[in-house]
């Protein structure tokens, strides 16, 4: 079995996490109202991102925005500005979810780039060629 995780299993776990997130923020709506809309999908990015990488990631930023601002951001009328607020609150949610997402990505790919090392071939996927000796008999690398 594969040690990297299927794309089933990156966004089966990410569309978990912001469900999960859904739920407690759902059921807490009663004591919070329309105050911290965005926080439990936070805790949802970077579950998602630290599992699953940029995709993933990327999916439970987006989906919590979308479910916080449809189920627990105050109404506001077609063609009405959101308020300074509101806007402040989506503008922290966005950055950090996306430096979650962004710093999760590169994490992975330096993993990969490690673990990749580690079998003896470079980044690429090619091995490294082998040490030639020299003329007095010691092995040098190229």
């Amino acid at each position: 079995m594969s040690r990297y995780r299927s794309h089933f299993q990156r966004y089966a776990v990410a569309i978990a996490a912001v469900a999960a997130a859904f739920a407690i923020r759902y059921g807490v709506y009663g004591t919070l109202d329309n105050r911290l809309p965005f926080a439990f999908f936070t805790s949802a990015t970077v579950i998602a991102a630290w599992y699953g990488g940029l995709g993933p990631g990327l999916l439970a930023a987006v989906a919590g925005l979308l479910l916080g601002d449809y189920f627990f951001l105050p109404p506001h009328q077609a063609g009405e500005a959101f308020g300074e607020v509101v806007r402040t609150g989506i503008g922290i949610y966005a950055m950090n979810a996306a430096l979650i997402v962004v710093l999760f990505a590169l994490l992975h790919s330096r993993l990969r780039d490690l673990e990749d090392k580690l079998k003896g071939g470079s980044p690429e996927g090619r091995a490294s060629p082998p040490p030639q000796p020299d003329t007095r008999g010691q092995t040098q690398p190229r």
